[in-house]
């Protein structure tokens, strides 16, 4: 059962994700779209952190391992119940379970807090795609899909460990032109405030135009707040042509993406279409300014044919697609005490290579990628627990923890 769940997600985010297209659709795009690398033309610019970059000596000979701590039925979220050692998992299908610490190395699953597995839908690249709980641990929110491929955001009362299905509130619901690109995640902000992440709306080359629209959610991180509406200081409040929940836009498939808790930037990781996986940082002084991403006008630093808007933000960290890499799986920055010297170090990986990547600010702003030879078969997501210590999830089932060597 896992497996195969597990290789049927293979084919989605590999093929439909943007992964290894055919020629004829390669040939299509090449002819309207030739691969012109261009300068960066940005509204803001990175200015260098005033956090304390990790050494990187340091971090050149750091030995990391994982270690399993618990299989599950491919999960898809993990987030840590404030106030406990208990994490909450996502499985894909739709069940939320406890992991609850056994000893040093392994979590004890318990019985399902939640099913909504008579709810939600994987066919595509449906699911049970996103969770985070509010800081208070009262409420949980989730992100799924149906069976008529709308999307829905809802908000899920908490009494400890036990969860009223029957209470649950709806705060968003997106219909989706195609079974791809869904986004799904989810992160709560220091202020209890939730960013939601949806993808362009799928098939190929966002053929609505969907991320350069502002009048539609779809390939944009939007911020909520707990009754679903949009905050006093989002960007686009009051403007007559921009829905008032847009946070930033210009997004292909936004699969994860993190706040630093230290500096409070934003880690975005955008899946690619044909050349290059994309990471872009967003310092926490500009996450409100409403950027522009710049896709499907860019696919990273490309130049496509598509119309190039008047002002957007090119990624600060690319690698290319191959056989090999071809879907990057967001990640967190680790801010954990276990193993010091890869605090402030972006921990993200790839789903078809399975391979652990580090990226680090340098002096000056720019991010630099770090290669790991941990992998993680069917790479699909991150997670942090209470103590900040890093997790990786993969649709085969097994949950590893980033440990020191």
């Amino acid at each position: 059962m896992l497996r195969a769940t597990g290789a049927l997600l293979v084919v989605i985010l590999v093929a439909a994700c943007g992964g290894r297209d055919n020629d004829a659709e390669l040939e299509a795009l090449r002819a309207v779209a030739p691969t012109t690398t261009v300068a960066p033309t940005t509204t803001t610019t990175n200015a260098p952190t005033r956090i304390p970059v990790p050494d990187q000596a340091a971090l050149d000979s750091l030995v990391l391992t994982l270690t399993r701590v618990a299989t599950l039925d491919a999960p898809l979220a993990l987030v840590a119940v404030p106030g406990s050692d208990v994490l909450f998992a996502a499985e894909r299908s739709g069940r939320i379970l406890t992991l609850a610490p056994r000893g040093n190395s392994t979590f004890l699953v318990g019985d399902p807090v939640l099913d909504l597995t008579h709810l939600v839908d994987v066919r595509g690249e449906g699911g049970l795609l996103g969770m985070a709980i509010s800081p208070s641990a009262d409420e949980l929110y989730l992100s799924y899909t149906d069976e008529n491929l709308t999307s829905h955001v809802i908000a899920v009362p908490l009494d400890g460990m036990e969860a009223d299905p029957e209470a649950r509130r709806t705060l968003l619901t997106l219909e989706q032109p195609y079974p791809n690109h869904n986004g799904g995640h989810l992160v709560v902000d220091p202020e209890g405030r939730l960013l939601v992440g949806f993808g362009d709306g799928g098939l190929w080359y966002d053929p609505h135009d969907n991320s350069q629209d502002l009048g539609t959610w779809l390939g944009a991180i939007l911020r909520i707040d707990q009754h679903g509406d949009a905050p006093s200081g989002n960007p686009f409040i009051g403007d007559p042509d921009a829905l008032d929940e847009i946070l930033l836009w210009g997004l292909r498939n936004p699969w994860r993406f993190a706040l630093d808790p230290t500096t409070g930037d934003l880690w975005i990781a955008d899946v690619g279409q044909n050349a290059v996986e994309e990471v872009t940082r967003i310092p926490a002084a500009d996450i409100g300014l409403g950027l522009n991403l710049g896709w499907p006008a860019f696919e990273g630093e490309i130049r496509t044919r598509r119309p190039e808007p008047d002002e957007h933000r090119l990624p600060d960290l690319t690698y290319e697609r191959t056989a090999e890499s071809c879907s990057v799986i967001g990640g967190v920055v680790y801010r954990g005490e276990a193993i010091p010297d890869l605090v402030g170090t972006y921990v993200f990986g790839d789903f078809c290579d399975g391979r652990i990547r580090l990226a680090t600010i340098q002096p000056g702003g720019k991010v630099a990628m770090r290669l790991t030879d941990l992998t993680v078969p069917l790479l699909a997501s991150f997670a942090e627990d209470g103590a900040r210590n890093v997790y990786a999830l993969s649709l085969d089932g097994d949950v590893h923890r980033l440990d020191a060597g």
